[in-house]
């Protein structure tokens, strides 16, 4: 393509054929119908904007704007790739490993979850987790589903590795969103929606073993569990590549190596937790009622098997 492709000669008469002068005007989007078209150069460096029509030239910030929203998109990929990982990826090892204690029987359980609760006792609990947990999720998950939209997967054309973790990720991302609107059903203390909110943290092993017992709580919580992971665990490969940490190949190799160790980690501690709640609830011939929180959750403090 020639330099001088897409370029006009300016009809108010320029004489140099110099694609970068200032008798060469670009084209550009017609702006309320006017063909308007946008001088490269002009004047105290400005960009301006020429309608051949009725023979006008005006200054305008419309390539300033178009900057500062393409700087604005860079900045909210950005932000939504970093709460990923922090606070949002940080938030799901913490809570993974709060529910492996209990592989070590209710009481190592009830120790770590009241170590949460401390904050609870001080008042801000809700606070904390709305400011660091709830909306993060949410900015995280919002922005996750417009870039899903906005992405032309092409997984049939293209079956490689990258395009299917590409895939994956999507998907894995759409259901990990589904499992914490049920989980936040099903176990948060602080939503009471009708058949949920079945968790206490006074009593944190017995509720949790009789909400568990379920029969749709093996598949629902088995599925979200692994998509979360994943989720998390591709999620830190990416954020290396996008932040510049690793670029070449080798890095990248490494990085998504430790990245695989860092969700099968993270996997066996929630379906270590999740088959130890099973094994307590298979063992307590009746469990417990969820239906309030007195004295009777602390009857029996130890379901171990």
């Amino acid at each position: 393509m020639p330099a001088s492709a897409g370029l006009r000669r300016d009809p108010r008469g320029g004489r140099g054929l110099d694609p970068a002068g200032p008798e060469f005007i670009i084209a550009a989007p017609r702006r309320k119908g006017r063909p308007w078209q946008r001088r490269p150069f002009s004047a105290g460096g400005k960009r301006e904007f020429f309608n051949p029509q009725k023979g006008i030239t005006v200054a305008e910030a419309a390539a300033d704007v178009a900057a500062l929203s393409d700087r604005y998109h860079f900045l909210v990929r950005r932000l939504h790739s970093l709460t990923g990982i922090i606070p949002v990826g940080a938030f799901l090892c913490i809570h993974l490993s709060i529910n492996a204690a209990i592989m070590a029987g209710s009481n190592a359980f009830q120790f770590a979850v009241d170590q949460i609760h401390m904050l609870d006792r001080l008042g801000i609990l809700k606070a904390v987790e709305l400011l660091f947990i709830l909306f993060p999720i949410a900015f995280h998950a919002v922005v996750g589903v417009l870039i899903w939209l906005e992405g032309r997967p092409n997984l049939t054309t293209y079956q490689y590795l990258g395009n299917l973790r590409y895939t994956l990720q999507r998907w894995t991302g759409l259901i990990a969103i589904a499992f914490i609107l049920i989980h936040l059903w099903h176990m948060h203390w602080s939503i009471p929606l009708p058949g949920g909110n079945l968790f206490r943290a006074e009593a944190a092993a017995n509720t949790t073993v009789a909400a568990m017992g379920s029969w749709w709580t093996t598949p629902v919580y088995a599925i979200g569990l692994l998509c979360s992971v994943f989720h998390f665990a591709n999620g830190i490969w990416t954020f290396l590549i996008v932040w510049g940490i690793s670029i070449g190949p080798r890095s990248q190799t490494i990085s998504g190596g430790a990245c695989a160790i860092i969700g099968i980690l993270l996997g066996l501690l929630g379906f270590g937790a999740l088959i130890k709640i099973k094994a307590m609830d298979t063992a307590s011939p009746s469990p417990p009622s969820v239906t309030g929180h007195t004295a009777a959750y602390h009857d029996r403090t130890d379901f171990s098997v």
